[in-house]
């Protein structure tokens, strides 16, 4: 699948990247994160989200450092970019040495080549550090796959429920590494969107104490599922969920083969009667009950991670 070495952009780069790129005057500098200055523009921009990209930044300088080969280029790609922050912090401040940002929204190109210039005005010996796309998510990451372009950290930060994209960002993403994923579907999470969190991410989630949790793990459930289809298996290097939106993130990194049994993807049940919560596997179906009781009690199901798959270690 996509487990082949990434190509050098510095010598193959496909068409679409060797369009002579503009160089306008950057903006004002009118925002300031760790350090970083940008101009936000017209694009949507939260301060409030800056500790996810910090983490998001953190899980790839560590990975550039870890990963098998860290003599090879470094690559990210930025599929849902807004104003370019995320982009120019992976530049900046992750050892980047390649970025691809896009947004679907083309008016907002000004904007974020003017942020990205601020790092490298002009490329170094014809080598370019970034490029500047408005694709639709999905079709991107399809095209950089079947250019067999791979890329160490992709970030997906996406809106609402949307989660079309994991399959296409699996492909484009080098064994080994890095997936960024975002969720904003606290409906969902709450148990009042159970057609969409089932389309979206196979879980069918009913109201239960502990949402924010539950949040994650349908997140880290639904991508668990698309990489056992693709014949991959991944493991979590943190979830993260933020109050405000809400917002539930989740770095997970991809590995090659499917793990043996199904012992990470099952059921929560959650009992009405005594509060308490219990995990079960598919093979346990039609013997779910509490221990508050002798018999089959009420439960709220639904798909999740098992406990196995929520570790918060980078």
């Amino acid at each position: 699948m996509a487990s082949a070495a990434a190509v050098s952009f510095h010598q193959t780069l496909p068409p679409p990247l060797q369009h002579r790129r503009l160089g306008p005057t950057p903006p004002r500098c009118t925002h300031s994160e760790r350090g970083v200055s940008f101009d936000p523009g017209s694009a949507f921009y939260r301060s409030e989200s800056a500790p996810g990209r910090d983490l998001a930044v953190l899980a790839a300088t560590i990975h550039r450092r870890r990963r098998l080969d860290p003599s090879g280029p470094f690559l990210c790609l930025d599929a849902m970019c807004g104003c370019g922050i995320r982009a120019l912090r992976y530049l900046a401040q992750a050892g980047a040495d390649f970025v691809w940002a896009n947004d679907a929204s083309d008016a907002l190109r000004p904007v974020v080549v003017g942020n990205l210039s601020r790092f490298e005005p002009e490329p170094l010996d014809g080598q370019r550090r970034w490029v500047v796309s408005h694709l639709d998510a999905t079709r991107l990451l399809a095209e950089r796959y079947l250019r067999r372009e791979y890329f160490d950290v992709i970030d997906v930060d996406s809106f609402g429920s949307e989660a079309e994209y994991i399959r296409a960002a699996f492909l484009a993403l080098k064994i080994g590494g890095l997936l960024y994923l975002t969720s904003t579907d606290w409906r969902s999470a709450r148990g009042y969107g159970g057609k969409c969190s089932l389309s979206s991410y196979g879980a069918y989630v009913r109201p239960v104490p502990y949402p924010n949790e539950i949040g994650l793990r349908m997140l880290l459930g639904g991508a668990a599922r698309e990489a056992a289809m693709l014949g991959f298996h991944i493991t979590p290097v943190f979830s993260y969920y933020a109050y405000h939106g809400p917002i539930f993130r989740a770095m997970i990194q991809l590995r090659h083969g499917k793990e043996d049994g199904i012992s990470n993807y099952g059921f929560i049940c959650h009992c009405k009667s005594c509060g308490q919560t219990q995990t079960f596997g598919f093979h346990e179906l039609g013997q779910i009950s509490c221990r508050c009781a002798d018999r089959t009690v009420g439960c709220h199901l639904y798909h999740s991670c098992r406990p196995t798959l929520d570790r918060s270690s980078p």
